[in-house]
Parts: C-alpha cells; structure tokens; sequence
C-alpha cells in the first residue's frame, strides 16, 4: 500500500484494500472519530473524515462513528483535540490517533485496524510473556509526521503492544505538525520520537524486545 492517500483513496489502492479486508479481517470494528467543522481550526479533519469513510465503504466490516469535539462522546472519552480517532474503543482497546493519519500513516493503521479485528498482536511469544501479567497502566505516545516513512513500523510496534495487553497499555500517535504544543513540551526534533508514561523513552524505530521491555519497566 502507497503512502500518498491524502484526500481519496484511489482505485487500485481500494481494490487492493478490498482484497485484503476480505482475506485477512475476521471480526466487524469500529473506528470513532472526532471532528470539528471549523476549517481554520482543523484543517486536515475533512481530509481524515473523507479517508475513514472511505475504509467504511471498502468492507463492511469496519464501521465508523463521527462525533462533534464537543460532544458527551468527546467528554466520555476524555477526546480534547481534532482530528482523533479511536480504534475499536468499544472492545477494550486503546489505539488513538490525535492527529491525522494519512501519508504515510494511512498504511499503518489499515495494519493496526485488521491486526485488532483478528484482536492478534503478531508480537513475539516473549514479547508475549513479559507482557502477560502487566497490571500498572501505561500510556505510549509516537510523535509522528505524515512524510515519515519509517514512523510507521514504530507506531504498530505501539499499537501491537496496546492489542496485547488490551485496556492495560494506551498506544496514542501524536502528529507533531498539528500539535505543535506537545511536540514541544517533549522538544521532538526527530520522528519517530516515543515517550511512555509521560518521560521521553527513545528515538527512532526500536527492536521490539527492547521497546516492550522499555514499556514493562516504565
């Protein structure tokens, strides 16, 4: 899958997509999605409301919820930026994009989203282990940006880690473009840039070993 989806998703990208929802997603999720109507306030919310609307009409086996940011969906969830999207929320999950995700990013979570439909992790089985008996919550947060193309893999690593110890640990991808001010209060220089439990961790992609232990030991 490119890295070019910005506004449409194109043809061949849909029929490929097609294909891979049918042969590899096994149960229906839903994507919920946060969104105000002020263009100068967020200008990538139509562009990401187009995209995920777009995955919904490719299966049906992923659905999508749009609220206003100052919606009681909004306070429920604790949402206070747009665009963020929620992955399958309703199951236990805590997968969330504060920002959009497109350019490279796209190809990311169409992984994430059919990795939770299956709720299958794809860690490895110590990854698995030290995972296991995690009680204490931790929050992950990637700082990204669109024209990274190596972002990608550490935020499914984020994600995958969040899949497996479900509802325990908070995989959240931060676009650093459009939020400027936690970008900053982390000084993010260099992408991916990955913080756990609120203390910067590590630069750049990580081996999973290492950034599971990271995440258990934070």
């Amino acid at each position: 899958m490119g890295g070019n989806i910005m506004e449409v998703i194109d043809k061949e990208t849909k029929e490929e997509l097609k294909q891979r929802f049918e042969k590899e997603m096994k149960r229906k999720i839903k994507l919920v999605f946060f969104v105000v109507d002020d263009m100068q306030k967020c200008p990538l919310c139509p562009a990401t409301k187009q995209f995920v609307e777009e995955l919904a009409t490719i299966t049906d086996k992923i659905e999508v919820e749009i609220h206003p940011l100052d919606s009681e969906k909004a306070k429920q969830w604790n949402i206070t930026r747009a665009p963020t999207l929620l992955v399958d929320p309703d199951s236990g999950y805590k997968i969330i994009y504060t920002g959009a995700p497109l350019g490279y990013e796209a190809a990311g979570l169409v992984e994430t989203i059919i990795q939770v439909s299956n709720d299958s992790s794809k860690l490895s089985s110590e990854s698995k282990q030290k995972l296991k008996n995690l009680k204490d919550k931790k929050h992950i947060q990637i700082y990204v940006t669109p024209t990274c193309p190596y972002c990608p893999r550490q935020v499914l690593l984020a994600n995958m880690i969040a899949i497996e110890a479900k509802g325990v640990v908070t995989s959240e991808t931060v676009e650093a473009v459009e939020n400027p001010d936690l970008a900053q209060k982390y000084q993010v220089q260099a992408v991916p840039f990955n913080v756990i439990n609120g203390k910067t961790s590590s630069v750049g992609v990580q081996p999973e070993e290492e950034f599971v232990e990271a995440v258990v030991g934070a």
